[in-house]
């Protein structure tokens, strides 16, 4: 039986070389000061030669003696590697009198064989490669696993935080039971038409509208709604459905066609209007347009 469980760690190598903690002294401490304090592991004793209550706890925790406790030791737990390729990950000496160094899959340190912890699982101790890289494969994906989970979180975190736009405020302002069936209510109706429309009553919504189209119709210009019906604009010049040049009175009290016959010379740029009384709108007057550069037709 194969049992993979893990703390909060920075851990696992990529592929087969040796687990980071086997090389850093750094990381290896701060993976097992923290097993050593995580209630779920509880990893000890510290001193093997004075245990003090740490096997009475474990035999509580366990349910069970003592005397079975402190035969259930890292040594023989199903995730301590002391295989070939492990040994030479560890730098320096990996015995003593009490036993010896093997890595932790389940917590990712150095642990000893003389040590035991709240996790520990019958089955070791790994002594063979292809059984150390199996284990060191399926930790691979479940980091790997953990880090989709994380980001999907922080995805998900983000995407709903977003939603607290102008509408959620407005209405959450507008109510005060929230969150509630009427507010959630409102919020779908102000997303529908908009912060800016929303609780306005039909009647106001109607005078609004009603202001723009009085303002776009007060121009001759503001006749044209789009590019469209600009460009869209063909005919004599000065009637319904012609062009002129505002920067080109004809001397008849009108304007010349939009657009130059060839040869022909003015002397300022075109200010094209869709009809005559375009060019007599508010603010124009005879200063359309700027005079045209020397040299240039």
């Amino acid at each position: 039986m194969s049992i993979i469980i893990t703390i909060k760690s920075e851990d696992l190598s990529i592929g087969k070389g040796c687990p980071p903690a086997t090389q850093d002294l750094k990381l290896n401490t701060k993976n097992r000061d923290a097993s050593i304090h995580a209630d779920h592991i509880k990893y000890g004793p510290l001193n093997v030669d004075e245990p003090g209550d740490y096997w009475k706890d474990i035999a509580e925790y366990w349910e069970t003696t003592e005397e079975a406790a402190q035969k259930s030791l890292c040594g023989n737990c199903v995730a301590f590697d002391i295989s070939p390729r492990m040994d030479d990950c560890m730098p320096g000496q990996t015995s003593d009198e009490d036993g010896r160094l093997g890595y932790c899959w389940m917590h990712h340190f150095k642990c000893h064989s003389a040590r035991s912890c709240r996790t520990w699982a019958k089955g070791g101790p790994i002594e063979e490669d292809k059984v150390s890289e199996d284990w060191q494969e399926r930790n691979q994906k479940s980091l790997e696993e953990r880090k989709k989970k994380k980001k999907k979180k922080k995805k998900k975190k983000k995407k709903k935080a977003a939603k607290k736009d102008a509408c959620y405020h407005k209405v959450k302002a507008r109510y005060k039971v929230w969150p509630s069936a009427y507010g959630s209510g409102a919020l779908v109706k102000c997303r529908k038409v908009g912060a800016k429309n929303w609780g306005k009553s039909k009647k106001n919504e109607g005078l609004e509208e009603a202001k723009e189209k009085k303002k776009k119709a007060g121009t001759e210009s503001g006749k044209e709604s789009s590019l469209r019906d600009w460009f869209g604009r063909k005919g004599a010049k000065g009637k319904k459905g012609g062009w002129v040049d505002c920067n080109a009175p004809d001397g008849k009290g009108g304007y010349k066609a939009c657009g130059r016959q060839k040869g022909e010379k003015r002397k300022k740029y075109p200010a094209c209007r869709p009809t005559p009384a375009a060019c007599r709108e508010r603010g124009k007057g005879k200063t359309w347009g700027k005079k045209a550069a020397k040299g240039k037709k």
